[in-house]
């Protein structure tokens, strides 16, 4: 099967998904219509890069991208693709379903349909075109399923839903710390990690703010920021401005095989975004054992119980996120461990990236059958 891979960013999520989509052999062509050059060693083997006449900036609106749909009209004769695997919804979801082309298979990437619907009647159209044109619809959550019915008819049979998974055994709580040294445990110390981007959707200063309240109430509170992202400025700002600099630490962004070692260098994990589909930096942490404090939304709910598994804050609240903090910091030894054992168990159960694949690949199968049929 020869797939075109149609998608607007370079992440770790699409990194992961051309892996596996090459490991099951197929055919595979990536296009990314704001890249003009690819980060070097990012591009699985196998997987064809197309590489676009004209970029796109990122984050544009749907009308912007409308204007990539002479070159995407010009690349599907030249590649003739069995199927188009596209997301965004908005921006690459879009331009395919404005193209004519089938079959095709839309992927949502939570916020798009979540937040991105609701910016003005231009992305609510474009939502509603492209989940109506779609032959297949993925999706991550219960939230992001049940929102896109909302826009479209989406009959379950053509919707395929698994969790961003994680690979079995990657993270656990049975390893060494960073090798580079430059985070280590201190003694009597409890070290939250937040591997979020520092972008307003994920809330970093709510967080920041949150730690510094619960950093004064209990000293021995550490926050490890493994991340980068346009608001560095205002973070190291705020780190300096409340004389945080010896108990915030700032690795950087980290190479996907180093997060299991910084997982592991922590205590439990925060997350503060504001809007979420089943975030993986969320799974790699339960998968590690870690209790977790994350926004209290919708596909948060699905994976997160109130003192059972972690702890849910509204969204943009310092005030409770510090709060669920130190609830996080008091807990016994014994019910660390139980929270521990809860967490891999629940990733183990639901979100194993290997045993769930299959079931878009499933998908895809049917979709190019179904399309040959008619």
């Amino acid at each position: 099967m020869k797939l075109l891979y149609f998608s607007d960013n370079t992440s770790g999520h699409n990194q992961r998904f051309l892996q596996k989509l090459s490991e099951a052999g197929l055919d595979v062509w990536f296009l990314d219509p704001t890249c003009a050059v690819l980060p070097d060693g990012w591009l699985p083997e196998s997987v064809h890069w197309i590489q676009p006449k004209q970029t796109l900036p990122r984050n544009s609106d749907p009308a912007t991208f409308s204007s990539f749909l002479p070159q995407f009209l010009d690349l599907l004769k030249e590649i003739g693709p069995d199927l188009v695997h596209a997301g965004p919804i908005q921006t690459c979801g879009y331009v395919t379903a404005l193209s004519g082309f089938h079959p095709w298979l839309l992927t949502s990437w939570g916020s798009d349909i979540l937040l991105s619907a609701h910016s003005g009647p231009d992305w609510e159209q474009a939502t509603r075109l492209s989940l109506s044109s779609a032959d297949g619809f993925f999706c991550d959550c219960d939230t992001v399923r049940t929102t896109a019915k909302t826009f479209a008819d989406l009959k379950d049979s053509r919707i395929v839903q698994l969790p961003w998974g994680i690979k079995k055994g990657v993270f656990d709580s049975v390893g060494i710390l960073p090798s580079n040294e430059e985070y280590r445990r201190e003694p009597n110390t409890f070290a939250f990690i937040c591997t979020r981007s520092w972008e307003p959707l994920y809330g970093i200063d709510t967080l920041l703010q949150a730690f510094l309240q619960a950093y004064r109430t209990n000293s021995s509170l550490r926050l490890i920021l493994v991340a980068g992202g346009s608001q560095a400025g205002m973070v190291r700002e705020f780190i300096r401005a409340h004389g945080l600099e010896q108990v915030v630490h700032c690795p950087g962004p980290q190479p996907k095989e180093e997060m299991p070692k910084w997982f592991r260098a922590a205590a439990a994990y925060v997350s503060c975004a504001k809007s979420d589909g089943t975030s993986v930096s969320l799974l790699e942490a339960m998968a590690t054992g870690l209790p977790v404090v994350v926004t209290d939304i919708p596909s948060n709910r699905e994976w997160v119980v109130d003192d059972h598994n972690g702890w849910l804050a509204p969204a943009g609240s310092a005030d409770q996120f510090a709060d669920r903090l130190l609830r996080a910091r008091r807990l016994s030894e014994e019910e660390r461990q139980l929270f521990s054992q809860r967490n891999r168990s629940s990733v183990d159960l639901c979100a194993d990236w290997d045993r769930n694949f299959p079931r878009l690949l499933r998908m895809y199968e049917e979709l190019v059958h179904s399309s040959i049929h008619r």
